[in-house]
Order: structure tokens, then sequence, then C-alpha cells
């Protein structure tokens, strides 16, 4: 199999170009489909890079999650803390601030 990149002859099973070391066979992250070039699935029409843009926002969109998800239990936990010392108003602004969705 030559390689697109470079044309040296390759094995068949060969993943990778032995020279260049391009890839020579590209899986479809959707339907993992492999063929011989990137861009657009020939089986299912994915495009490799709009699939990989997808994958990268909802990762961000999940940590962004995670984070806010960790900073209410977080602030939940001080004000059960504080409780003693503030007498509890600041754990009744705290729920009245979630209820008014703040």
């Amino acid at each position: 199999m030559p390689c697109p990149k470079c044309r040296h002859e390759n094995s068949e099973a060969a993943q990778y170009c032995g020279r260049c070391h391009a890839p020579l066979r590209y899986t479809c992250p959707a339907c993992k489909h492999v063929q011989p070039q990137g861009g657009i699935c020939e089986k299912c029409g994915v495009d490799f890079s709009k699939y990989a843009a997808m994958l990268v926002f909802q990762a961000q969109d999940d940590s962004r999650k995670a984070v806010e998800r960790s900073r209410r239990s977080y602030q939940a936990v001080k004000q059960v803390l504080l409780l003693p010392v503030t007498g509890g108003i600041s754990l009744i602004r705290y729920v009245l601030g979630i209820l008014k969705g703040e």
C-alpha cells in the first residue's frame, strides 16, 4: 500500500507509513468504518473534524457542569459550617437565593 504523503510502499497491515509516519487508514469516530482517506466517512457520511469538534464541546460543557456542581456543594457545606457563627441567617439567605435562581 503506497503512502499518500510520501509514496513509500508499506505492507497492507500497516496502520502508519514506515517512512513518514502518516496514517494509512482512518477510522470513522461514529461508525468505526476503516477507510484509506480522512475527511468524510464513506459509509455514514460523518465529517471527522465536525465530529471531533462536537466531542470537544461536549467535554467542555460536562466540565463546566461538574465545576458548577462542585461550587454549589462547597457553598452548601460552607453555610452549614457557618451556622453556629451566623445563627442561621446566612443559611436562610443562601436557601432563598437558590429558590430565586441566583
